[in-house]
């Protein structure tokens, strides 16, 4: 739901105030263009980008109906819902504002800097991106977007690896129901929910409805569209995470975060090609983003051109948080795909003396293991990390590092278990399950 241009809002609210009677051409035209020829091809273009974003496609009439030789109806039906979440949403930013701005001028320096530093999704970026909220929480404690701030550092250490979800997740819960509790009709606040919802209690439903309520209640949000694209990415919804990041880049294409967003969604959609020229050009425009250089290392994995992801890592700065995270699993299977197994195997094993004293994800020890043909370790590692429901665990459908294994029953169990609704028989054409 992005914002519409004037032509295209005032089609779409004069074919809705049709009240499901069909409009002809003419009398478009005349409303909409009344000092313009309008030729059928320029109204079928507008008609066209109207039905792109409503999300509709060409097997889906299920909102604009063309009617033969007359002109086009819109067929959904059309509740009037006060405004008055919007209105409360509003007064209670604007609050927040006025006690940031007018307040001790530190607290608002806090917030910028935890803001910018949430944005670099380093280890060492969210945990102090997480000091600089609790610094604006000190001074305010009652300040939704700290605590929602707050929230999404903690949560982020789990979704990216960095941390144990059932030491981070349970803070994260905490400040963001505070923050509901303070503002339920904070459209951010119910999008990191809905995350916090999916990565940590794999509650497919409620994290759907959360994101659901969040998108009525700010259409314009990019923290919004980010989470929906990353819900049904993890879904499983085809291009739709493409098109919602494609929608938020149109509120803020300089952000070098959405960018880096969407160039994931590219790299999890199996468009490999695609997310390395996207992270490409993130690291040539000169932006500090060490971590698309690791998420390119992934797409050339995937893409069969380890030797250019092993260039890539080699690098990114060593830092332990970093290593254990990704650098030195992706390390791994790219050795082992070029037929290194001894530096390979030298990486596994050190993963594994890590982990006796340190968190290491088992979806990245499965990650070598497959590499180095140790299949039945690598299941092993997968269960392990399905019984404390590891985020990472979501990416099995999206991520095809296991494809030697994508038909043992035991796989397919732990696929079941995240997914209960996944059909029998995964798709083959991009990996180890159906996107």
């Amino acid at each position: 739901m992005t914002p519409l241009p004037d032509r295209l809002a005032q089609l779409l609210v004069l074919l809705i105030h049709a009240n499901g009677d069909v409009i002809d051409k003419e009398t478009i035209a005349t409303q909409i263009w009344p000092d313009t020829v309008v030729s059928d091809g320029n109204l079928s273009q507008h008609m066209y980008m109207l039905r792109q974003l409503l999300d509709e496609r060409a097997t889906d009439r299920s909102y604009l109906m063309t009617v033969r030789g007359k002109g086009y109806r819109f067929v959904a039906p059309v509740s009037i819902v006060a405004p008055i979440l919007a209105e409360t949403a509003l007064h209670a930013a604007e609050d927040s504002a006025d006690r940031l701005f007018n307040g001790a001028p530190e607290a608002f320096h806090h917030y910028c800097r935890g803001s910018y530093l949430l944005e670099k999704r380093t280890a060492s970026a969210l945990t102090a991106a997480a000091e600089q909220f609790e610094a604006v929480l000190r001074v305010h404690r009652d300040h939704v977007p700290a605590l929602i701030g707050l929230s999404r550092a903690h949560a982020l250490m789990a979704q990216y690896w960095y941390a144990s979800g059932s030491y981070t997740f349970p803070k994260a819960k905490a400040a963001i129901v505070r923050a509901l509790e303070l503002d339920p009709s904070s459209a951010e606040a119910r999008a990191t929910l809905a995350l916090i919802l999916l990565f940590c209690d794999w509650n497919w439903i409620e994290a759907e409805r959360e994101i659901d309520t969040a998108v009525r209640l700010n259409p314009t949000s990019t923290l919004v569209y980010m989470n929906a694209a990353w819900f049904n990415m993890c879904k499983g919804s085809g291009d739709k995470p493409v098109r919602e990041m494609q929608r938020a880049l149109l509120v803020e294409p300089s952000s070098p975060a959405l960018q880096l967003f969407l160039a994931r969604i590219f790299l999890h959609t199996g468009q490999y090609r695609r997310a390395i020229g996207a992270f490409s050009n993130l690291l040539e425009s000169g932006t500090d983003f060490a971590i698309a250089r690791r998420h390119r290392a992934q797409a050339f994995i995937l893409n069969g051109q380890p030797a250019e992801a092993i260039a890539d890592l080699a690098l990114l700065p060593h830092d332990r948080a970093e290593d254990v995270a990704l650098r030195l699993p992706l390390l791994g299977r790219a050795y082992a795909e070029c037929g290194d197994t001894e530096r390979a195997e030298s990486i596994y094993q050190t993963l594994q003396e890590m982990a006796r004293t340190e968190f290491v994800v088992g979806f990245n020890l499965a990650t070598v293991a497959v590499g180095l043909g140790k299949l039945e370790e690598a299941l092993e590692h997968l269960e392990r990390a399905l019984k404390v429901r590891e985020p990472a665990l979501l990416m099995l459908r999206s991520m095809p590092w296991f494809e030697p294994i994508a038909q043992r029953s035991r796989f397919k169990a732990i696929l079941r278990a995240i997914w209960p609704t996944l059909e029998p028989e995964p798709d083959r054409r991009r990996g180890c399950a159906a996107r």
